[in-house]
């Protein structure tokens, strides 16, 4: 990356004035090609040669200088004195209008009276910005053109080279002073080609910069894309196939496309963003779910890599909970599994949000920061390192509005560094390569030895009208504001495609015939060869199909499983669905108000275990009169209730409840005397050498020496399928195979009436049951057809069994819909 300039008159006390900041580093690099060890001319872009001379010839003025922080924030405090709302969008205009004005020499009265009321609003609003810099003795970068040559100071005459046009603002600064024009050797050797699709037309510019980079890596070449900002991700990713890039590092890929990106774009700092919003809304317990999960499985906090998998079930549960919003206590259990957040959080909580001076806020986020050990126990990457050090730099910004700001929120101190962050623009610095992906104004006035025009389209060359919001179309005009009509946009295209054409001794120029399916039209100011370029177009040759049977899948290697019950019952429901379980996919229920079904069930199970742990006999609970049982009751429905947010749910949920355990108890103490041995137990089955976990809701022992096992259900229930070829509730027989009890059975929980459904060695250990009577085998005949009727189904899931054939109900609620070729 060169210019294509003479550059052997210029010596050390010369001063260079290019156009921008990427083309005075083309010219150092091209002025020590050509000079060898030769002491380097001061090279300056046009922002910093006002800001050098400014400097050198008024080093003691009482005028303070201010960048475009400073500036952008006075131009917005002015509009809202005015009484304007002010939003993002709205500024980037005006201070893009306050560009034009300055830069060509538009006064302010010309729009205060043009009677177009955009225009004499934004006049009112930039000359209240004037008014404010004057009482505060305050310049910016628009002011130093006039004020240097009111000066009337002795001035070095600059060099200048790269400009497409000098704007009238440059051109009356440089008549002024004095100057000399460095030309660019102008070079014309042009290739064309046509394409079918754009994807084509990039595959085919990756290939021929990747050949020269394969024969001659010294060679520079440029690609340049009209369209960047909008094609960057295909063009990276079509590029990063071709040079065999696709897991490599930003600052070691064989080429280096030219991003651009907003600061805030990068998710190294949305993350820390999002880790100083967490903050706040931890030291308020008002925390965001999904900003939550976010920063808990942020790679860049503290103890990510040690807490990776537990960080991930806390995720999850944040999920389960079906909420926007939550308090730390409602995750207590979960989050005590991961220490080393628990810890960060506890220190971040401690400290409450207050009205602070930026300057302070900005010292507390670093603590913040801190806290959470941000990117300090993993490794950066070069770029990433840059990102930081590029954040820390920008944030000091902070202390520069400081100055015009009292006390403000937490809040609002975020917002205004974010505010910061978008105004700044990253490029992440590639590896030193000679392939360049540049847009077209990023690439005037530089020189490789070949180029690659993308997208010389009509929508290109010429470029469209430029309609500037706040200066009235006339005046405009008038000050030949580029493309503000059709005679300046045929001046610039014809400026740009001679900036083009100066690019390389050979040039290539291509379009494509369709973007994304819609048609597009060559440039009118190239001439196309109409024939479609091909070459790139690899031959496709059909492969031979192959039929494979897929009702079976491999052996299952690893005989401990989660789900087991369930998995079960899938397999003898319908194969298929039984084996969609060793895909670990992962689903989360859907957010609800309120408190779902399920939830109700697991408050049911946990207020019944804390109540049968304390009251172990009917004897025990006949004892107690009807206050005790009351307060038994309401005491542990609201210790189980007590992990759910205050709502008119919750108050309903308590009535329901106490209503639904006094109707089972009463239940519970017409049955024969029980002993509870054990409520909610962990136990571990062995299926035909398939093993799993599984939970007991209750066992009892009855007064006549009898084990008897309870499920709790708070739906219909129904133990015909246990006497079938599919079991549809399988946890009661698994248990009473795998474990010496005598009896099995169904609580169904209903709010009207209390049923008992199972079987038992002994009819009187269960109460009296009218279904199902003489359908069942003598006990312990049952539990061999149960063992039969089990191992099968396990071994069928262990052998990779998949048939798709689902029994009457086996589709009800399956969540394996889009892996199924079953039609419902």
């Amino acid at each position: 990356m060169l210019i294509n300039a003479e550059l052997t008159e210029l010596n050390a006390k010369d001063i260079i004035v290019l156009a921008n900041n990427r083309q005075v580093l083309a010219f150092k690099k091209t002025f020590a090609i050509q000079r060898g060890n030769t002491q380097l001319p001061k090279a300056l872009s046009w922002g910093q040669y006002l800001c050098y001379t400014w400097h050198q010839i008024s080093p003691n003025s009482n005028l303070r200088f201010i960048d475009q922080i400073e500036s952008r924030h006075l131009i917005k405090q002015s509009m809202q004195k005015l009484g304007q709302n002010t939003h993002q969008s709205l500024l980037d205009e005006v201070v893009k209008n306050n560009d034009y004005c300055a830069n060509y020499l538009i006064d302010l009265s010309e729009l205060t009276y043009s009677k177009i009321r955009s225009s004499e609003l934004f006049s009112a609003w930039i000359n209240a910005y004037k008014n404010t810099k004057l009482i505060l003795g305050l310049i910016d970068l628009h002011d130093l053109p006039s004020l240097i040559i009111k000066t009337n100071t002795s001035i070095t005459k600059p060099h200048i080279y790269g400009f497409k046009t000098l704007t009238p603002q440059q051109k009356l600064l440089f008549d002024t002073i004095g100057y000399q024009q460095i030309n660019a050797i102008s070079t014309h050797n042009i290739l064309t080609f046509t394409f079918d699709t754009t994807t084509s037309e990039i595959f085919k510019a990756a290939q021929w910069a990747k050949a020269h980079f394969d024969t001659n890596p010294d060679k520079s070449v440029v690609i340049v894309s009209p369209q960047l900002s909008d094609i960057q991700h295909q063009l990276s990713s079509i590029f990063d196939q071709v040079f065999d890039n696709l897991l490599t590092e930003i600052e070691q890929k064989s080429y280096n496309i030219s991003l651009r990106l907003h600061l805030n774009q990068y998710s190294l700092i949305q993350d820390l963003l999002s880790i100083l919003t967490l903050s706040i809304q931890l030291q308020c317990n008002k925390i965001q779910s999904t900003l939550f999960n976010k920063v808990a499985t942020c790679v860049y906090v503290s103890g990510y890599q040690q807490e990776r998998s537990s960080r991930s079930l806390l995720m999850n549960q944040v999920l389960s909970l079906s909420v926007d919003e939550f308090s730390l206590d409602r995750i207590d259990k979960d989050l005590s599994k991961c220490p080393i957040l628990e810890a960060i959080i506890n220190n971040i909580k401690r400290e409450k949000p207050t009205n602070n001076t930026l300057e302070s806020h900005l010292l507390n986020f670093n603590n913040m920061l801190k806290t959470w050990g941000f990117a300090t126990d993993r490794n950066l990457s070069n770029t990433e390192y840059k990102l930081f050090n590029k954040y820390l730099q920008t944030s000091l910004g902070l202390n520069q509005l400081s100055f015009y700001f009292g006390k403000v929120s937490t809040q609002s101190a975020i917002t205004q560094l974010n505010n910061l962050t978008a105004q700044v623009i990253f490029q992440e610095q590639a590896n030193k390569t000679n392939i360049q992906i540049l847009d077209a104004l990023e690439a005037r006035g530089l020189y490789f030895d070949e180029a690659w025009i993308l997208g010389m389209t009509n929508q290109f060359l010429p470029t469209r009208l430029n309609s500037t919001r706040f200066i009235a179309h006339d005046i405009s005009v008038t000050h030949q504001i580029p493309n503000t009509d059709y005679k300046l946009i045929t001046t610039d295209a014809k400026n740009t495609l001679e900036s083009l054409n100066s690019l390389a001794n050979k040039v290539v120029f291509s379009y494509a015939l369709t973007h994304l399916g819609n048609e597009q039209l060559p440039s009118p100011l190239v001439e196309f060869n109409p024939t479609i370029n091909t070459s790139h177009i690899q031959k496709i040759f059909p492969i031979p199909l192959e039929s494979i049977l897929d009702t079976n899948t491999s052996y299952l290697k690893k005989p401990q499983i989660k789900l087991g019950v369930r998995i079960l019952k899938d397999q003898m429901a319908c194969a298929f669905k039984g084996f969609a379980h060793r895909l670990d996919t992962t689903s989360f229920d859907a957010p609800h108000i309120g408190i779902n079904r399920l939830e109700q069930g697991n408050i049911i199970h946990n207020v019944l275990q804390y109540i049968y742990q304390k009251i172990t006999s009917k004897e025990q609970l006949l004892a107690l009169n009807t206050k005790e049982l009351d307060n038994l009751i309401l005491n542990k429905i609201n210790t189980v209730l007590k992990r759910h947010l205050n709502s008119s749910f919750k108050k309903i949920e308590k009535l329901r409840l106490s209503h639904l355990i006094h109707t089972f108890i009463e239940a519970d103490k017409l049955r024969e005397d029980f002993y509870v041995l054990t409520t909610e137990q962990n136990i571990t089955a062995n299926i035909a050498n398939l093993e799993f976990e599984t939970r007991l809701d209750r066992l009892d022992r009855m007064s006549n020496g009898d084990k008897i096992i309870f499920d709790y259900k708070t739906s219909t229930t129904s133990i015909s399928s246990w006497y079938g070829s599919a079991i549809s509730e399988p946890q009661l027989p698994i248990y009473a195979i795998t474990n010496n009890v005598q009896g099995a059975a169904f609580i169904e929980l209903a709010s009207n009436k209390i049923n008992f459904k199972g079987l038992s060695k002994n009819p009187d250990s269960l109460p009296k049951q009218s279904k199902y009577k003489d359908k069942y085998q003598d006990w312990n005949k049952q539990l061999k057809i149960w063992q039969q009727t089990l191992n099968i189904a396990s071994i069928d899931f262990q052998n990779g069994i998949t048939t798709v054939l689902p029994n009457k109900n086996a589709c009800n609620f399956c969540e394996f819909d889009l892996l199924c070729r079953i039609v419902k």
